[in-house]
């Protein structure tokens, strides 16, 4: 009877390893082996368009913290961090206003998911006609208006920036409200109605109930949203392809990207990505400490 039950438990376990194997040749083959590759690659010399690579230690590393324009992007990538407050705090409010049932909300709800789905290369090109200092239908408001100088917003690396806020905020609120949504739902009904005998007014219980219930989703859409804003690549590479002027609008990812392929330089693009990824771990793991002080049931 217990050789019948070992028997049956090792085949559990084969069976269960079967499963996950897939999952993790995956992670072995696109995650680990590439990061071994970028760390390895970071202390040679290798030039893409040469196989020969060249062990040159931490100069990479000295070249990149003596290069002005890497904290130059370093600057801008902190600045594409201002979507993230923005888009939570307005899907919050959008997600709310749609928990509480308000008149055509599904078709607020497909609106403002669609420029979520929709490509950022023709977002980015209609921004870009919306914007223009010449003829875009911004700049034809604000003179309307009385804005005698309006901004130039594709010249000005400060304006682009700017503009690219504005878009990523935009683009985000529809999917992130969405998750909100889901997350106000999963609040105990019962909770509201005690508030209510106990005489809790609709604002009391916002912020007394469901902010505190929904912080988990927060910091999750937190972290999300810190991560792939310092990631941002797209939006520059539409908007100043060169990395606008004094490289006022050049994040890493994009300084990566031309290290690597428009300079050849790979070795030196593998070296700015570890410091890059290092510092997206450090500034991950403080957020996933300070959780501990907010989040509900973080403790």
């Amino acid at each position: 009877m217990r050789e019948r039950k070992n028997n049956l438990k090792r085949s559990e376990s084969i069976a269960g390893l079967l499963f996950v194997t897939p999952s993790i040749l995956y992670f072995l083959v696109f995650f680990l082996l590439p990061i071994a590759i970028c760390i390895y690659a970071s202390f040679t010399n290798w030039n893409i368009l040469s196989p020969n690579r060249m062990f040159v230690g931490l100069r990479n590393f000295t070249k990149l913290f003596a290069d002005p324009k890497f904290w130059k992007a370093l600057e801008n990538t902190l600045f594409m961090l201002i979507p993230v407050p923005i888009y939570i705090i307005f899907a919050l409010l959008f997600g709310y206003a749609c928990h509480k049932n308000i008149l055509g909300q599904k078709v607020f709800r497909a609106v403002y998911y669609l420029p979520f789905i929709s490509s950022v290369v023709s977002l980015t090109l209609i921004w870009k006609w919306l914007f223009n200092a010449e003829y875009g239908l911004v700049n034809i408001f604000l003179k309307g208006v009385g804005v005698e100088n309006p901004p130039n917003w594709l010249g000005d690396p400060f304006w682009t920036k700017w503009m690219i806020v504005l878009m990523i905020s935009w683009k985000m609120i529809g999917i992130i409200s969405i998750y909100y949504i889901a997350a106000l739902k999963a609040v105990p009904r019962t909770i509201y109605e005690a508030a209510d005998i106990d005489g809790a007014s609709s604002l009391q219980q916002f912020f007394s109930i469901t902010l505190p219930l929904i912080t988990p989703t927060t910091f999750y859409l937190l972290i999300v949203g810190l991560i792939g804003s310092l990631q941002t690549f797209v939006e520059i590479q539409m908007f100043a392809p060169d990395g606008g002027r004094g490289y006022g609008v050049a994040t890493i990812v994009f300084y990566i990207w031309q290290k690597a392929f428009s300079s050849s330089q790979m070795g030196y693009a593998s070296a700015t990505a570890v410091v890059f990824g290092l510092f997206i771990f450090a500034l991950t793991a403080i957020q996933f400490i300070i959780s501990r002080k907010w989040v509900y049931g973080g403790e």
